[in-house]
């Protein structure tokens, strides 16, 4: 049976907390400590994929070639993050184009930027996250020759994250992580409109975290990551084979684990 605690995830820790008793020992304050920190980790992760998730939907649909174009802004309701973009055309024979072309170009190879402050939570959460992030992708999307039906995402990622500050009931933590991501064949099917979230496919990502004077003061740990799509707005994610879901239509200042169970 799957227990789902969305904007809940405090009341796991305090599970977690009082298995560990003082007769625990320090090894069931390490497991603790570990177990929080995979929790942590999964926040990260979520956001990042929320994020390439808008990222891999741009230009899908109708007057994509705009979308498809060199830019650079700022993303808006997402904090103080600047997105630069920049993306190259190709025909079917590989060969490079101009500017897009809505029956001739076959692929993309598109390559992004994003850097800034992010949080997650407000005045009223019991858990909130913030962090200076900076992120790259760097991506391929096939299939958009002709009148195309999905359209497929390959490639790979890196991100660093200092002063990843988390806070809840158990205290303040806080981390620097860096990571690499490699995105395999996610599928989208076009239009975005009617077809808000990806088909299938994995995203996988080696997070590299260092522990910024925690209880044994700096220490560094590892996480793998594999995120899944169903189609749906809720993914699969595991970190280190502990499994939760993410709700892909999370708002960027509200939380979107789903910590699963059973």
């Amino acid at each position: 049976m799957k227990h789902r605690l969305m904007h809940g995830l405090v009341a796991l820790s305090v599970i977690a907390l009082a298995a560990c008793s003082d007769t625990a020992g320090p090894d069931g304050m390490d497991a603790q400590l570990e177990s929080l920190l995979t929790l942590d980790v999964a926040m990260v992760a979520a956001d990042a994929l929320i994020e390439d998730v808008a990222e891999l939907r741009l230009g899908f649909g109708g007057g994509i070639g705009a979308s498809f174009g060199v830019l650079s802004d700022t993303i808006r309701n997402r904090s103080s993050r600047a997105r630069t973009v920049t993306s190259v055309f190709f025909d079917a024979e590989g060969n490079e184009q101009e500017a897009y072309d809505g029956v001739t170009t076959a692929s993309v190879h598109r390559v992004s930027e994003i850097s800034g402050e992010m949080n997650r939570g407000n005045s009223s959460a019991t858990i909130s996250w913030s962090g200076s992030i900076s992120r790259m992708r760097d991506i391929m999307i096939t299939g958009l020759e002709g009148k195309e039906t999905a359209r497929t995402a390959n490639g790979t990622g890196s991100s660093a994250v200092s002063r990843s500050h988390h806070s809840d009931q158990n205290g303040d933590r806080s981390y620097d992580m860096t990571g690499t991501s490699i995105i395999t064949d996610v599928v989208h099917a076009v239009p975005r409109n009617e077809n808000p979230y990806p088909l299938s496919g994995t995203i996988t990502r080696d997070v590299i975290v260092l522990i910024v004077n925690g209880r044994n003061g700096d220490e560094t740990r590892t996480r793998h990551v594999v995120i899944t799509f169903n189609g749906t707005q809720f993914a699969t994610m595991t970190v280190n084979g502990e499994s939760f879901e993410v709700d892909l239509s999370t708002r960027h200042d509200r939380h979107p684990l789903r910590r699963r169970r059973g």
